[in-house]
């Protein structure tokens, strides 16, 4: 893996990257991943995988793996559990993912399996 030169995982917010800028760089660790997850705002009926790292959140269409979004923690403003429609599943509890980089975005993931206390 190429080191980057610039250390941006943490600080920015990037949408349809190349696979290799979704790779853990060097001191980044993933802390947990879930499976069939929806990016219920920006890619209704999608199935994707959510990872978890110390410094963002990604999510990575199952079908297509250009489909992709990363989200550094500094860009966080605010966590929720609410309720969403998913063209998927219907409507249950989604986490709602407010965050700021130039501009205010507001990402929603569903878990796609009935019953899964896993957001």
């Amino acid at each position: 893996m190429a080191e980057e030169t610039s250390f941006w995982q943490d600080r920015e917010i990037r949408f349809d990257v190349a696979t290799s800028s979704l790779e853990l760089r060097r001191g980044e660790l993933q802390i947990d991943s879930i499976n069939n997850i929806e990016d219920t705002k920006g890619n209704n009926g999608e199935k994707g995988m959510l990872t978890i790292t110390n410094l963002r959140v990604i999510w990575v269409c199952l079908r297509q793996s250009r489909t992709n979004l990363s989200i550094g923690y500094n860009c966080i403003l605010n966590i929720s559990i609410r309720s969403a429609y998913s063209k998927s599943r219907g409507t249950g509890q989604a986490l709602f993912v407010l965050v700021k980089y130039n501009t205010r975005f507001e990402f929603i993931f569903t878990n796609l399996v009935k019953g899964s206390p896993r957001l």
